[in-house]
């Protein structure tokens, strides 16, 4: 379900707005300074690109491919077409990279206790993935909406888009250049106790955001790859840098791993920066550098 509203009233910063439902959540693009016609066409194909990931990345469609992996995996090789061999190539890559916090098996009955690799393997002369047994499933849910979000970044400068500002599901965020009449968009967080208060505030300028923590019910979905447990901590964590898809990896990764090693291995992403923000009962916010 999309919808798309454009406003010319004020002649000197025209400005579309469109949003989409999609991976459990819903997308949002504001684009000023092109025409209807223009803006239209841009969203359009921002859209289908985004609704292509949602339906082969989508773990609960019985359709989709990645159902389909972790449908038949363990029984036999699965060839997969060249995008999802890369995703799933990237997806090993961040879990070295970030000692097994980021692990798309996270899922799987068999604990990993941080070495996810290994329990799925590729083959890249015949573009198959196999499993290791019968439990191992694959989760894309913390890669796809930022992996997305970097599809639709690259569409826009594909156009040659300056100024834009992107929000899959408030959690991945991309501004693109400076806010119209400023020098960049302020991007704010709600407080999780009071609805309608800010936490918190960014200021991006070709930057992206991405932010892990509970959900508004207080609850942790995400999960230790080590244990199987939900995680559930006082903190958000929040990721700002310039590629969304490496944004919300490490936002996931570093809301799972113990606050000693944050540092380490957001050290290991440079360009990047990493914030722990704690929401306190009495409306006040504490924010730390990790």
């Amino acid at each position: 379900m999309t919808s798309f509203k454009y406003s010319d009233e004020n002649i000197s910063a025209p400005v579309a707005y469109s949003s989409l439902q999609t991976m459990h959540s819903v997308a949002e693009i504001v684009l000023p300074f092109y025409s209807e016609e223009k803006s239209r066409t841009i969203i359009e194909e921002i859209w289908a690109r985004t609704r292509e990931a949602n339906d082969k990345f989508n773990r609960f469609d019985k359709g989709s491919p990645l159902a389909l992996v972790n449908r038949t995996a363990a029984e036999e090789a699965v060839a997969v077409d060249d995008e999802m061999f890369m995703v799933l190539e990237m997806c090993r890559v961040f879990c070295n990279s970030t000692d097994g916090y980021f692990d798309i098996t996270a899922n799987s009955i068999s604990r990993s206790a941080g070495k996810g690799v290994k329990n799925f393997e590729l083959d890249a002369g015949r573009h198959t993935v196999s499993f290791s047994d019968p439990t191992v499933k694959l989760d894309l849910g913390g890669f796809a909406k930022g992996y997305a979000l970097e599809n639709a970044c690259n569409i826009l400068k594909g156009y040659d888009v300056t100024c834009a500002l992107l929000n899959f599901g408030n959690s991945s965020i991309f501004a693109l250049g400076s806010h119209p009449y400023g020098d960049y968009w302020p991007i704010s967080v709600e407080h999780p106790y009071f609805r309608g208060k800010c936490a918190h505030t960014f200021e991006l300028k070709d930057c992206a955001l991405s932010i892990s923590g509970k959900n508004r019910r207080g609850a942790g979905h995400i999960i230790d790859p080590a244990t199987g447990d939900n995680v559930v901590r006082d903190e958000m964590l929040a990721v700002t840098g310039p590629s969304p898809m490496a944004c919300e990896v490490l936002s996931t990764a570093l809301y799972v791993a113990p606050r000693e090693k944050r540092r380490d291995i957001l050290a290991r992403f440079k360009g990047y920066s990493a914030s722990e923000i704690y929401c306190l009962t009495d409306g006040t916010t504490k924010v730390i550098k990790v």
